[in-house]
């Protein structure tokens, strides 16, 4: 016969106060984990990311994550620039729940592209801090790239090539049309095996060209970005690049004055004579500026 109360042992006895607090407490936040509002939650944050970044940012579906994250999956964006969609493969974010409290919204998010090969590659992680919820405040965004596919991001100007970077950008008010072109911030990036299919450039053409290691470095303050650092070499040669670029809405407005300094390679100097560009003599360095709109920049010697 089974007596009652049914006796238990030593080690799972609450004793005291302490104890019985230390329960409550974490039979709060079970609880509070199992009422979040996940789904309210999640579509606060599109619609105040597309509100904020000026794309439009579809997911298929979302599940849940631990303990206060939320996970979207294939997530397609789409934005007003001549690159088209650009499809994720899932975007993992997890919330600071004190932070919260308090007003202001602290996330870390992980976005895994597809087609990654092997574990780690092909992805984006960092933070975003807000004063507000509602993304229209002080904001600040950081990031790493880990062997980001350019080929599945930029096409078709990019053919293969491999990133891998840091961003940091913060805005004192992410208000207006424009805002995100405003504030702060700085980008530096290495690429890996680039190749690029031939480009056309209003009345011109760039042909396809080869580098084995490209670096960067940009800092940019109110749509103003200063190009610190951007300099490749490989099979067609080599180059280095200087001056400074305003970004408009679309990208492709934005406005060139830089100052090119080209090392042309064997490879280079056969391609420029396919497409009737003057002669370039391999190993002679030629500087010339590219001023004026992305896609109709005029070339001045």
């Amino acid at each position: 016969m089974i007596s009652w109360p049914i006796p238990l042992p030593e080690t799972l006895k609450v004793k005291g106060p302490l104890a019985w607090g230390m329960v409550s407490l974490a039979s709060f936040i079970v609880f509070f984990f199992l009422t979040f509002p996940y789904g309210p939650l999640q579509n606060r944050l599109l619609a105040e990311l597309n509100r904020a970044s000026g794309w439009e940012v579809r997911a298929t579906d979302w599940s849940v994550g631990f303990p206060v994250g939320i996970e979207w999956h294939d997530v397609v964006l789409t934005g007003p620039t001549t690159i088209g969609a650009l499809s994720l493969e899932a975007v993992r974010t997890t919330m600071g729940v004190f932070q919260a409290f308090l007003g202001r919204l602290v996330l870390d998010y992980a976005v895994q592209l597809p087609g990654a090969g092997q574990s780690g590659s092909g992805r984006a992680t960092g933070s975003l801090t807000s004063d507000s919820w509602s993304l229209r405040s002080a904001l600040a965004v950081t990031g790493h790239l880990q062997q980001v596919d350019l080929a599945g991001v930029l096409k078709p100007y990019v053919t293969r090539g491999l990133v891998q970077g840091d961003f940091a950008h913060r805005w004192d008010s992410a208000q207006g049309g424009d805002a995100a072109l405003k504030g702060e911030g700085t980008i530096k990036f290495e690429i890996k095996d680039l190749e690029t299919d031939r480009i056309s450039a209003g009345a011109s053409s760039i042909p396809a060209l080869s580098f084995g290691r490209v670096l960067g470095t940009m800092a940019c303050r109110d749509a103003a970005c200063d190009v610190m650092e951007f300099k490749g070499d490989g099979v067609d040669g080599s180059f280095m690049v200087q001056g400074r670029m305003m970004l408009r809405q679309p990208l492709q407005e934005s406005l060139l004055d830089l100052t090119v300094t080209l090392v042309p390679g064997a490879g280079f100097a056969q391609k420029a004579a396919s497409l009737s560009l003057p002669p370039f003599q391999p190993g002679n360095p030629v500087t010339f500026k590219l001023v004026g709109p992305v896609m109709n920049a005029r070339v001045a010697l």
